[in-house]
C-alpha cells in the first residue's frame, strides 16, 4: 500500500497551528506567579509612609501611589507595598484604588495589587462605579487593568458579577470573561 504524503498536510497544518495557538497564549498571558521572595535578593532600602506621584511629560499628575511601608529590592526592580492606595487622574474622571498588599514592577509600569482589592471612578455628573476583587494588575500609564479573579461592580443601582475583568480605558473597553451575572432595576423611563 503506498501512502501519499499530500494527505498527511492538512494534520501536519492543524497540528502546527494548534502548537502556535498554545505558543501565543503562554507568552500573551500575565504572568499570575511571580518572583520569589528568596530570590529578590537583599533590599536596598524601605520607607514608611510613602508617597509616590507619576507626572505626564506636560507637568500634570497622573497618578499618586501611597504606601503605609515599601521596600525596594533592585535585584529583580520588584517594590513591595503595604496597604497600596491608588489616585489615577483621567481627563474626566478619578479612579481610587485600595488593597492589604500590592507589588509594583518596573519603576510603577506595572502594579500588582492584592487582598480586598476595592475601586471607585468618579465622574462628574454621574453615579460613582465600584469595583471589588481578590486581585488586580494595573498598568497606570496604559490606563489598562485586569483580574482573573471574581469581581464585583455596581454603578448606582446596577450590580454585575462576572469571573474576571480585563479594562482598557484608552479604548472605553471592558471585557468580562465567563459567566456573567448582572441585576439592572427598572427605571421609571422603561416600563414593562
Amino acid at each position: 500500500m503506498r501512502t501519499h504524503l499530500h494527505r498527511f498536510y492538512p494534520i501536519a497544518a492543524l497540528a502546527l497551528l494548534a502548537g502556535a495557538t498554545i505558543w501565543l497564549e503562554r507568552i500573551s498571558a500575565p504572568t499570575e506567579s511571580r518572583t520569589p521572595i528568596a530570590e529578590r535578593g537583599k533590599a536596598d532600602f524601605s520607607a514608611d509612609n510613602t508617597r509616590l506621584v507619576s507626572y505626564s511629560p506636560q507637568g500634570r499628575q497622573r497618578y499618586e501611589l501611597l504606601a503605609d511601608h515599601i521596600v525596594h529590592y533592585p535585584h529583580t526592580d520588584i517594590t513591595e507595598l503595604t496597604q497600596p492606595r491608588l489616585r489615577h487622574n483621567a481627563a474626566d474622571s478619578v479612579l481610587y484604588l485600595t488593597a492589604n498588599s500590592g507589588e509594583a514592577y518596573r519603576n510603577g509600569d506595572e502594579v500588582l495589587l492584592r487582598g480586598d482589592v476595592r475601586g471607585r471612578r468618579s465622574t462628574p455628573g454621574q453615579a460613582d462605579s465600584t469595583f471589588r476583587s481578590e486581585s488586580l494588575t494595573v498598568w497606570p500609564d496604559d490606563h489598562r487593568a485586569e483580574t482573573k479573579d471574581p469581581v464585583v461592580l455596581t454603578r448606582g443601582t446596577t450590580v454585575i458579577h462576572a469571573q474576571g475583568m480585563r479594562a482598557d480605558n484608552l479604548f472605553g473597553t471592558l471585557h468580562l470573561p465567563g459567566r456573567v451575572n448582572a441585576t439592572m432595576p427598572r427605571s421609571g423611563r422603561n416600563p414593562p
